[in-house]
């Protein structure tokens, strides 16, 4: 395991939770995007994107991701060893987005609880990958839902999980796939083989993140709810995405899931409480605060468990 620091995770919260990710700021996020789109061209353009193609970009993208990091740490060390500190901690930062996740979240509630449907679909449009042109209010509050419960593991919970494991090379390696999933991991024409690599690794890092999250949901709200939201998540057609909107589903009392329209394709995916009220604009607050709680106690736990580690390190 990476010789964790608790407080780069600490400091690391505190900045997402105060700064967000202040717009043109180096980023790894956008640096990942730029080397995924100069990366994606440079192999196509000669070869057929295939699987095996597609397991080349990833290692070619997260490899010089990491190399670079490799190389400013090594430069930083070599200048003052606050100087490293401060780039583990800057990196872990950046993997994080909780703050970011809940602004744009927040900028579809006002216009959908003022009946500016146009708006707000607009502005869902931005953190959804489903078609938002026709979407009524319930239909527009349960997408922004289920996107505050799928980004409860990706925005929080799995970098904070990652950096824990390993440091901010892990936190780092984790924002790099997360991205390449959103860019190439699509179920398309396009990217269906190319993509398949991105998808896959993703779907093995966020694995147990994704039944953390859903267990902390569990714990808040109530244990007994384990086996439903498990049998539930188990028919989402990914392995991961089911446990966090199921256990949101729960959590607030809505319905969640059902059919989506993709490029004007139905897909059929799994309902989550059945049972449950349609949802509402103010739903969405609802699973706002629901996430910042998972966050909290997410980040405490992590922050302990990783005092409680370097305890027992050698110096």
């Amino acid at each position: 395991m990476w010789r964790v620091d608790p407080s780069q995770i600490f400091i690391a919260i505190v900045l997402d939770v105060l700064l967000g990710d202040p717009r043109g700021w180096p980023h790894i996020a956008r640096g990942a995007g730029w080397l995924s789109t100069g990366c994606e061209k440079l192999l196509t353009a000669r070869l057929r994107p295939g699987v095996l193609l597609g397991v080349v970009f990833w290692i070619l993208v997260a490899g010089t991701m990491l190399a670079i990091y490799a190389a400013a740490h090594r430069i930083c060390s070599a200048l003052n060893p606050l100087a490293a500190r401060v780039l583990e901690t800057l990196v872990i930062y950046q993997a994080i987005a909780a703050r970011d996740l809940s602004r744009h979240v927040k900028a579809i509630i006002a216009p959908l609880a003022n009946g500016d449907f146009a708006a707000a679909r607009s502005r869902l449009a931005w953190i959804v990958g489903r078609d938002t042109e026709a979407l009524g209010e319930s239909e527009i509050s349960r997408a922004a839902i289920e996107s505050v419960a799928e980004s409860t593991t990706d925005a929080v919970v799995a970098p904070l999980f990652w950096s824990f494991v390993a440091g901010a090379p892990g936190a780092l390696l984790y924002r790099t796939a997360n991205t390449l999933d959103s860019m190439v991991g699509h179920r398309t024409d396009a990217y269906e083989r190319f993509g398949k690599a991105s998808a896959r690794i993703d779907d093995v890092l966020n694995w147990l993140p994704a039944r953390i999250c859903a267990g902390a949901f569990c714990i808040f709200r109530s244990a007994v709810r384990w086996k439903t939201i498990r049998r539930e998540a188990a028919a989402h057609a990914s392995p991961n995405a089911g446990w966090g909107e199921a256990a949101m589903a729960y959590a607030i009392g809505v319905r969640l899931g059902g059919d989506n329209f993709y490029d004007r394709q139905c897909v059929h995916g799994p309902v989550f409480n059945a049972s449950g009220r349609a949802a509402a604009a103010a739903d969405i607050a609802a699973s706002l605060v629901w996430m910042w709680r998972i966050a909290g106690a997410c980040a405490a736990v992590f922050v302990a468990l990783s005092f409680t580690l370097k305890l027992f390190q050698p110096t």
